[in-house]
């Protein structure tokens, strides 16, 4: 067993490509045993922190960090798939890790692991975006266990070593299971306990073999643990691709409580009631209609916004329920298209009452974040509306609208959010601007506050911390490249009341 349990991390310790007469683009890997597969762990965590632990900021170094996980990953594996998969998966990748070089945040973190699951997809699939995808699915429920299982089957193998009291294998049997818990459990009290923590510095500085820092450890052990499966993708494969057994039905609700009846009425009734709502919002909002007393623009517009788009969720719900039962049911089609375009409509106020409520408070990263939300929702309702005309499964509603979703991210990973906030308030005069909030905003929202400083000779936010200058090229980032061109911009006179570059 332990034999095996090897051979599955020696693959690939060099690798030759070899193109065989006459296969065109197909090549077959010629690897030789090298190091073994814990050695290139710790050779990964070793890099990792260099690249990501040590530097103030890691930008760059962060997607580099990722790139040569992958191409580990890649070399361990083989070389078994054509060329037009081999680009596909590389360039989701690389495509996935632009993000990051933009920017590292939550948005572009994600952004770098969907490339990263995409292209382990079709390292292993090989061929086949659907096959690719249900692989990097299955990764990801299957690749967090894997350290556990190769644990198991080491200690397990220990069994077949010499189980002598002193053997190796009898220690770890006896001491392999409360030493790795024990380590975890003082990481953690440390992390937890000032005091703890003050000791250990302490016999740091009494003995410097004893000085360590239990953040850099949980930072190692985290990392190792996200590391390893991507070694053992070779293992791997084949739960990865197996074929499916079945299709599960996923029945939401009970069948007595949505049929063909209680659909017609539910859409009659809520027709109905989207009607006096659409009515309000068409003479209050569209229309110029005084508001009750009382009553003001922002203070309807507020509490109107969220709401509304929780309604028009609920909404996108219940017809993707009610599609079922259209067939042979031209009335009960006609009654699902109106209230779809009810909802539309409904969302389409929401994004008018959000954008009064802006204009009398200014922007926000959350109300920002919300208008791109409602514009995906009321997307999202127009390509249902079209999947219905087109007479689609909602199959392919769902890849179209994950699709849009993916792309209009990935877009704002591009965007200085921040700036956009920052600039958007301080070019109007009318707001109250919300020093607090300004000033906390971080780098991106600087070369506004300057440029609004020298054209109204005042400071907003007196001692704002410049933009930091990176250190060497891991904490490269391109954002921060440009807010530095910016700023140097506005210190030498070229800046302009709004600058469209954020």
């Amino acid at each position: 067993m332990m034999q095996g349990f090897w051979q599955g991390g020696w693959r690939g310790g060099v690798l030759r490509i070899v193109v065989e007469p006459g296969a065109g683009a197909a090549v077959r890997p010629v690897a030789r045993a090298g190091f073994p597969v814990v050695l290139l762990l710790l050779a990964l965590v070793a890099l990792a922190d260099w690249s990501v632990w040590q530097p103030d900021m890691p930008r760059l170094s962060l997607a580099v960090l990722v790139l040569v996980i992958a191409l580990v990953a890649q070399v361990l594996l083989g070389w078994q798939w054509s060329r037009r998969a081999a680009l596909i998966g590389w360039a989701g990748l690389v495509a996935g890790l632009l993000p990051l070089v933009e920017e590292v945040q939550a948005l572009s973190l994600l952004m770098a692991l969907l490339g990263l699951l995409h292209g382990v997809g079709w390292m292993v699939a090989g061929s086949g975006s659907a096959a690719a995808w249900t692989a990097a699915l299955r990764f990801i429920a299957n690749g967090p266990v894997q350290p556990m299982h190769d644990g198991v089957a080491f200690v397990n193998s220990a069994g077949h070593w010499r189980a002598m009291p002193g053997g190796f294998g009898g220690l770890l049997r006896d001491w392999g299971l409360p030493v790795a818990l024990g380590t975890v459990f003082v990481v953690l009290l440390v992390l937890a306990n000032p005091m703890l923590e003050g000791w250990l510095e302490a016999l740091g500085q009494w003995s410097p073999m004893l000085d360590f820092d239990p953040d850099r450890v949980m930072f190692w052990v985290l990392m190792a643990a996200l590391v390893w499966p991507f070694l053992r993708l070779t293992v791997l494969r084949e739960r990865l691709t197996a074929p499916l057994k079945g299709r599960a039905m996923l029945s939401l609700v009970p069948v007595a409580v949505v049929n063909e009846r209680s659909v017609l009425r539910a859409l009659v009734m809520f027709n109905l009631i989207f009607a006096v709502q659409s009515l309000l919002d068409l003479a209050y909002l569209w229309g110029g209609v005084t508001l009750p007393e009382g009553m003001t623009d922002a203070r309807y517009a507020h509490r109107g916004a969220y709401p509304l788009l929780a309604t028009a969720l609920l909404a996108g719900g219940f017809a993707l329920l009610a599609q079922p039962f259209l067939a042979g049911r031209p009335g009960l089609r006609v009654l699902l298209y109106l209230w779809v375009a009810q909802t539309v409509l409904l969302v389409v106020s929401s994004i008018l009452r959000l954008d009064l409520y802006v204009g009398a408070y200014g922007l926000t990263h959350l109300r920002f974040a919300a208008f791109i939300w409602m514009g995906l929702v009321a997307a999202g309702l127009c390509l249902m509306l079209v999947q219905m005309m087109l007479r689609r499964g909602v199959g392919w509603l769902y890849v179209r609208s994950a699709g849009m979703g993916l792309v209009t991210l990935y877009a704002v990973c591009f965007v200085n959010v921040t700036g956009l906030v920052a600039g958007h308030n301080l070019a109007r005069p009318e707001l109250v601007i919300d020093n607090d909030y300004l000033c906390a905003m971080g780098d991106g929202a600087l070369p506004a506050i300057r440029v609004w400083e020298q054209a109204h000779r005042l400071a907003p936010c007196p001692g704002y911390p410049p933009v930091a200058v990176p250190a060497d090229w891991r904490e490269w980032g391109f954002r921060n490249a440009r807010l530095r061109h910016s700023l140097s911009a506005v210190y030498a006179g070229r800046g302009a009341v709004w600058l469209p570059q954020y």
